[in-house]
């Protein structure tokens, strides 16, 4: 969803990057540090969603990457920047040592294009009375694989906590499994490969989770621009609502055109839905599992869409870049937004289609129910104010 206010010369098409499109066009910048972002209500506390799951090998579609050995894995939780924790409470005042921590680990934890959030996987032994930690663990990226032994003797004694945790609010993935803790020998820890098929009595604990990032305020061709990213976890769609204020005295007239990827590339079958309101889009590479559909909802707007889809299956010859549109003038001291939605449903169309004419069922419903609903249904615009709703260019 990058952003570009100015007026494209040539207009894009399916095969444009923003350096094509002449030298008005100016990119709302990519310098947000992660202390210029306000993480904001609504919010879902902790007991209102699943912070982690297990998951199981039979499910061939998301066990591939977390179940690293057995029958069941644990994708560990993303967190915000206080950590969201997996922790098993253990009695170590008569264990004996040597003390052993190993397990299997598998994922990279990257800050993403969010500079100084400092994103992080770590494996701590804690002590629960003193707060006194001993890392075992820390890092970015995670070789698949088992982990040599960590010798955590220095923890004899007490009563501890063994703890996986992201920080950092991370992007990418993370999985573990496999834990074992021996004192002389012994294992001391229960369902450390989670193979008993539940959680227990392993704990996931973490702060409450804010479902909407405000960017910092950035002047893009004259206009002071601020981004908001709203996702519930319940909901298969993001939100994004970009706010367009005009600080000056002079009335700015110009274009917003943004550049999607519909993650499935140049083999995407690229299809308009929803009252020609949105486009919908399934992975026709065939291999399977394929990638998941998806699609963006973008409203009206009297400047066409530019998109080319694959023709054939496994022809790739459409292209990974897609493109929105949108006029815009604003008076002085008057506020614009756009709103849009990336829909990303749990199907995959092309595990079993062949035939183009096919469509993405759940992204093309949720595209429809979206376009149909925005304004009877509260939920598609819930944290946005007012001032938003009355200021509306596409919807």
């Amino acid at each position: 969803m990058q952003l570009h206010l100015g007026i494209p010369s040539p207009a894009p098409t399916a095969d444009s990057l923003p350096i094509d499109l002449g030298a008005d066009l100016a990119a709302f910048p990519f310098d947000q540090l992660s202390g210029q972002l306000a993480f904001t209500s609504p919010v879902v506390a902790r007991g209102e969603a699943q912070l982690a799951a297990l998951v199981a090998s039979s499910n061939v579609l998301l066990g591939k990457e977390v179940v690293l050995s057995g029958s069941f894995g644990l994708p560990a939780a993303g967190g915000a920047a206080a950590g969201t924790r997996i922790s098993l409470a253990v009695d170590l005042t008569v264990a004996a040592t040597p003390l052993l921590l190993g397990w299997t680990h598998h994922g990279v934890v990257l800050d993403g294009t969010i500079a100084s959030a400092n994103a992080a996987w770590r494996v701590v032994v804690r002590d629960t009375a003193s707060g006194n930690e001993l890392v075992a663990w820390t890092g970015s990226v995670v070789a698949p694989g088992p982990v040599p032994p960590v010798d955590v003797s220095a923890m004899a004694g007490g009563r501890v906590s063994v703890i996986f945790e992201l920080r950092g609010s991370p992007r990418g993935f993370m999985a573990v499994d496999q834990v074992s803790l021996t004192g002389g020998g012994t294992e001391l820890l229960g369902n450390g490969g989670f193979e008993g098929g539940s959680l227990s009595p392993w704990s996931v604990s973490g702060p409450d989770q804010p479902c909407q990032v405000v960017s910092g305020k950035r002047t893009v061709k004259g206009l002071q621009v601020e981004r908001r990213v709203f996702a519930r976890p319940d909901q298969r769609w993001a939100r994004f609502v970009d706010r367009f204020h005009n600080p000056g005295t002079v009335t700015v007239t110009t274009e917003a055109s943004y550049l999607h990827e519909l993650g499935a590339g140049a083999e995407a079958v690229i299809q308009r839905s929803a009252s020609q309101k949105a486009l919908s889009s399934w992975d026709a590479n065939g291999i399977h599992p394929a990638r998941r559909d998806l699609a963006i909802v973008f409203g009206t707007s009297t400047l066409p869409a530019a998109f080319r889809s694959s023709t054939a299956s496994g022809l790739a010859d459409g292209s990974p870049n897609l493109w929105t549109r949108f006029p815009l003038s604003v008076a002085p001291g008057q506020t614009r937004v756009i709103v849009q939605f990336v829909v990303l449903a749990e199907s995959r169309t092309g595990d079993t289609a062949w035939d183009l004419s096919a469509r993405s069922v759940l992204a093309d419903q949720e595209a429809n129910a979206i376009v149909n609903g925005f304004w009877s249904t509260t939920t598609y615009r819930e944290a946005m104010t007012p001032q938003d709703l009355g200021s509306l260019v596409n919807f």
